[in-house]
């Protein structure tokens, strides 16, 4: 499993390819909860920033990987922050429909203006 990090205009886009489990979660919601507190309303930003968390390249995900996805979720709705879920793989975006968290988590294919 591999993490990286685009800054972007508007915030940042946080990049995971691979598998998602129970060995690296903690590793994925640890990346994107620094995005999330990069990114906060309280750094005095005039405008709301974006975290999107790129799931394009992700094979696989248990449900630690959901837990973080959840975590980021919270922790981004309680600083201010926008949480995407970006270009989301088929199988991940079958996992999220199962779950019942499509009607939870932004899913989108583009970065949002």
């Amino acid at each position: 499993m591999t993490i990286t990090v685009e800054d972007i205009n508007n915030g940042a886009i946080v990049r995971i390819a691979g598998e998602v489990d129970l060995s690296v979660s903690p590793e994925v919601k640890e990346k994107i909860s620094e995005q999330i507190n990069l990114n906060k309303k309280e750094n005095n930003f005039t405008i709301p920033k974006s975290v999107y968390a790129d799931l394009s390249e992700v094979t696989y995900i248990d449900s630690s990987g959901i837990a973080s996805l959840i975590h980021s979720h919270q922790l981004a709705a309680k600083s201010g922050v926008n949480f995407y879920l970006f270009k989301t793989s088929p199988g991940v975006l079958k996992v999220i429909q199962l779950a019942r968290l499509d009607s939870i988590f932004k899913l989108v294919d583009t970065v949002q203006e």
